[in-house]
């Protein structure tokens, strides 16, 4: 078990639990922590750089080794319940996140070169309603939904410590 602390421009995410397992053909990885609203935010201003509410974060993540380990289907969950935010009675509802990929890793041992290639993609789901002042019955049923997927690819260069993609 572990515990980190990230800063990002708007909000801090403060880790509270981290455990790991790893085994020859799977690695699986939970976390529980919070996202602190650590960025400038005012009710009425038009340039916040924070988010002005408090997030409560569960996610897992799982990479499945299908060939060894050249070839990895991996996922990324995370829950977040979102607090309202201050000064404005807005509660954007919680979301669901699902990441995914799968992708093919090919070792060049003469030149010290690492490809990486292959499929991505996310959704990001609304789940609970969202609420704020003067909103309506209809507009807080209403949920969304992102999606995306699309090709990757990256080159690792480990002598140089170079990382592309």
């Amino acid at each position: 078990m572990a515990s980190s602390v990230e800063v990002a421009d708007s909000r801090t995410l403060i880790t509270a639990a981290l455990l790991g397992w790893n085994k020859k053909r799977i690695a699986v990885r939970a976390l529980d922590g919070f996202l602190a609203p650590t960025g400038r935010f005012a009710a009425t201003a038009n340039d916040n750089v924070g988010s002005g509410y408090w997030t409560h974060a569960i996610s897992s993540g799982q990479t499945f080794y299908l060939k060894g380990k050249s070839l990895a289907l991996s996922a990324y969950q995370m829950y977040e319940v979102n607090t309202t935010q201050n000064g404005t009675g807005i509660h954007l509802g919680d979301t669901f996140d699902l990441d995914y990929s799968l992708a093919r890793t090919v070792v060049f041992s003469s030149c010290f070169r690492i490809m990486q290639i292959g499929v991505v993609g996310y959704e990001l789901r609304q789940i609970t309603a969202k609420t704020r002042p003067a909103i309506t019955p209809d507009q807080s049923r209403e949920r969304y939904v992102v999606n995306a997927i699309e090709f990757a690819s990256g080159v690792t260069l480990p002598r140089r410590n170079i990382n592309l993609g």
